[in-house]
């Protein structure tokens, strides 16, 4: 009785081992077959170097004020890394506690000299453009003129610190 109990556990071991083996041949484990990660684009926009507006300057009949700002799209060495649309809104309006300046012409120049925009007394000028994807760093330039008109007919009517215009520049990027 025990030559059969030996023989059948010595028949369970080896069917057991080459069943086993033979099962482990068609398993089969590949680590880091692929890896990868993303990261954030550079999105800059920033003022640029070129910002000329100041406040409180005197303006006259006859008399023209330019301004100058600029827009970029690359701080230092770090350049946007997407094409980028910019929305420009010039807002003029009568300085806080006075009377906007009727005559004045405020116009909107690239640095083409192509008209954006121009508008009298008050408003707003909304122009675009754009940065286009390119691995230099972009800047663009504007000029703001304002224009006093000389009509002798009512310039006394404006004169003094009663009278006052503001002009405001914003610009939003958004990613094209």
């Amino acid at each position: 009785m025990k030559k059969p109990l030996i023989l059948i556990a010595l028949i369970l071991v080896v069917s057991t081992s080459i069943i086993a083996g033979t099962l482990a041949m068609y398993t089969t484990t590949i680590d880091d077959l692929a890896e990868g990660s993303v990261v954030a684009k550079e999105f800059i926009m920033m003022e640029g170097g070129t910002d000329t507006f100041n406040k409180n300057v005197k303006i006259a009949p006859d008399e023209t004020v330019n301004w100058q700002f600029s827009v970029k799209n690359y701080d230092g060495s770090i350049v946007s890394e997407t094409a980028m649309k910019l929305d420009f809104d010039v807002n003029v309006a009568a300085e806080n506690g006075k009377s906007a300046i009727a005559p004045l012409v405020i116009t909107v120049k690239d640095s083409q000299g192509n008209t954006l925009g121009t508008v009298t007394e008050n408003g707003r000028i909304e122009f675009a453009d754009n940065f286009n994807l390119s691995p230099d760093g972009q800047e663009k330039i504007y000029t703001v003129s304002v224009k006093w008109p000389s009509n002798n007919d009512v310039d006394i009517n404006y004169a003094g610190a009663g009278y006052g215009t503001a002009v405001k520049v914003s610009v939003t990027g958004t990613q094209v």
